[in-house]
């Protein structure tokens, strides 16, 4: 999984739309998006395939807006129509919860649910191997190792009661 931006979602007059600020978070506008939830946009891809899928991880976990995110999936989804968009809704150490936009091909839930992990092991710093991941009614188990600009997933399913309470 290659990051290539994170930053915030803006309306297309917002000020600054279209523009990096000097922390280099991209200010990405999409029309209809009312708030700026953030956002981590990734190039990912299963080993051994040759195809490269575009995935966005929108979050919408305590803390902001986490109304602002949902209401901005639809729109992202439409101003990028071929990536996946997974909505992070609740994360702690080691753990998180999303929900995933509708998929064209079932690879990507994986890919989705490693991006997830590196937002977590990227920007929370979390450290844990594995990560787990609730996808939907999939649950992943991650585990990462970052490169100089990208990261490495080794993505397994476990079984819903080994997820944490």
């Amino acid at each position: 999984m290659k990051p290539i931006e994170d930053g915030f979602l803006v309306p297309p007059g917002h000020p600054g739309a279209g523009e990096v600020t000097p922390s280099r978070f991209v200010m990405l506008p999409v029309p209809g998006v009312e708030h700026s939830p953030q956002f981590f946009r990734y190039s990912a891809a299963l080993q051994g395939d040759p195809r490269t899928s575009e995935l966005f991880v929108l979050i919408a976990t305590p803390g902001g807006d986490p109304s602002a995110a949902s209401r901005a999936l639809p729109h992202l989804e439409r101003a990028f129509p071929s990536a996946t968009v997974a909505l992070l809704l609740d994360a702690r150490t080691g753990w998180a919860r999303a929900r995933v936009s509708a998929l064209k091909d079932g690879g990507r839930k994986e890919l989705a649910a490693g991006c997830v992990a590196a937002v977590l092991a990227g920007a929370s710093w979390d450290e844990s191997d594995p990560i787990l991941v609730e996808l939907d009614e999939a649950h992943f188990a991650v585990s990462l190792v970052h490169h100089v600009d990208l990261w490495d997933a080794v993505i397994d399913t476990y079984p819903i009661d080994a997820a944490p309470p």
